[in-house]
Formats: structure tokens, sequence, C-alpha cells
């Protein structure tokens, strides 16, 4: 008997999840319609995939090669149905968008008017940290922040610089004074980002002379940061962004000495997608808006 296509499928899902009920919520399926696909699978091959235990389902030697082998096939896939997708002449269908959860109060109004020129086109928003697989077509577009993105296969426009400053509370300057120099950065409370963030230029400069023991706060979220500064814990990092969305009243900018370069914005998608109308209409869609996005980040 030739083996099912989709019995493929359904265990590479279980084996990328690491649970029937994960692989079920992924794919539409209840539990054990999952179970009696994977069962004919096993069947058929004369091998074990999973090992079941207590938490979810671990790969025998024979399951890790499927997984293996089948990553570049669904990738392969995935981007087929994008290209295919790309055929119609008009922009229409849904349109995956990555982008930190950050960025969301500034692009929210961006791809309100993008979808009243552009109805047929569903925004589907993923706010994320991490680097999502634009080869594999885990999404069409990444909004990116920081250096030029350099992996393969990927196109990169450049859409505009975005300027951090940091910023104090009027509470925690009636308290503690302000910085002058980097001199005085250890007599002072700071409320920094995690992870990547901290490779941001003005951020990694502050670290490499900063002792940590006077890092009162830490988030992934710049929101988070703000948030904190706000409530006087100590001094912080505000981008841009966050001040077009959010109110700066009581907040004061703090100069003391760190010179930083503005980060710029990137708008990513990969070769393949280069014919997508949806892509391309909210690439020019965006690009016509540059002016007025600076406008408002100035």
């Amino acid at each position: 008997m030739e083996t099912s296509w989709d019995d493929i499928r359904i265990a590479y899902q279980v084996a990328e999840s690491g649970s029937l009920s994960r692989a079920g919520e992924r794919l539409g399926m209840n539990h054990s319609t999952v179970l009696r696909h994977i069962n004919r699978l096993e069947q058929q091959l004369g091998h074990k995939l999973f090992i079941r235990h207590q938490r979810g389902y671990r790969l025998t030697d024979a399951g890790q090669l499927l997984l293996e082998k089948m990553h570049p096939i669904v990738a392969d896939m995935r981007r087929l149905q994008g290209t295919l997708s790309t055929l119609d002449a008009s922009p229409s269908g849904t349109l995956r968008i990555s982008t930190v959860s950050d960025f969301s109060p500034f692009f929210t109004p961006l791809l309100h008017a993008f979808r009243q020129e552009f109805p047929q086109i569903r925004v589907q928003i993923v706010a994320t940290d991490d680097v999502l697989s634009l080869a594999r077509g885990d999404v069409h577009v990444a909004i990116r922040m920081g250096a030029e993105p350099r992996e393969p296969d990927l196109i990169a426009r450049a859409l505009l610089p975005v300027q951090m400053h940091y910023c104090a509370a009027d509470s925690y300057i009636e308290r503690h004074g302000l910085p002058h120099s980097m001199a005085d950065i250890n007599r002072h409370w700071w409320a920094l980002p995690t992870g990547e963030k901290q490779r941001i230029s003005g951020i990694r400069q502050l670290l490499e002379k900063l002792d940590p023991d006077q890092i009162a706060f830490q988030s992934n979220s710049f929101n988070d940061i703000l948030s904190a500064v706000k409530e006087g814990m100590g001094i912080g990092p505000v981008g841009a962004l966050q001040r077009l969305a959010d109110s700066m009243s009581g907040l004061k900018q703090v100069e003391f000495g760190l010179s930083a370069e503005p980060s710029l914005m990137w708008f990513v998608y990969h070769k393949d997608m280069r014919r997508s109308a949806r892509v391309q209409a909210l690439q020019e869609f965006i690009l016509q808006r540059l002016p007025e996005m600076q406008r408002r980040l100035a």
C-alpha cells in the first residue's frame, strides 16, 4: 500500500509540536483522528516514530529522521503555496506580517488605512521578538529593526531611522537627580531591555559601562520599560514609536554624553514573494507614506 502524504504531514506536525493534542489543534483534527494516522503510518513503514510517555511524544531515531527530512520539504511546499497565491493580478488573500509587539500602536492605524485601500487583503499580525523564517513561509513580510538582514534570498528595503532617547520621570528626578555624564551612570537606577534588544545602539554602550546591580527593572518589551520609567523606577530608553503612541507627560529627556545611532526599520520579504500582489501592494503603500511616517516620528 502506498504511504499517504496526509499521514506523513500529520506525523511531522506531531513531531514538531510534541503532542497529539497540540498537533490536532494546528491541523483542525481531534486527538483520535491524529492517532489513527500515526498508527497507520507506523504500520506501513514498519518503524515506530514516537515513544509515548506522560509528557507527550518523544521521537525515535526514525521519527527524528522524518523530522529532519521533512523540514525542507514543508518549507518548499509553503513557498510553492505562497508563489502560486501571487499569480492573481489583483491583491487579495491573507497577508501575514511579523513585527515586534512594541510596534503595534504605530502600525495599526497604518494597516487600517491599507485595508481601506485594499479591502480584499486580510491582515494577520504575528507580534514577536523572535525572527520568524521568511524562507519557510512562516510569514510573508517582516518589519524589522536594526542591522540590514543578511539571510540568504531575502530582499530588504530600508524604510526610516528610529531614534531612541533616555528619559526619567519627574518623581525619579526629585528623589535621585540626573546623571550629567557617563561617569554618573552607576549612581543611578535604570530600566533596561533584555535579550536581543541589548544589542541596540545606545543600550549596548551603556551596558558595557554599567554595574548590573544598578538595573532596577528589565523587560523584553519597550512598552513595559516605558511604564516602569513613568512610575519612577529608573532611567530608561524610550523609542520614537513609544513616544508617538503614549503620553510623555511627566517625563524628561536625559542627556549624559551617550551617543547613539538611530536604528533602521526594514521591510523584508523572501525573493519568491517579489511577484506577490499582496506584498508589493503593502510595500508601495508604506513607501508612499514614508514622509508622513517620518513627520510623525520627528
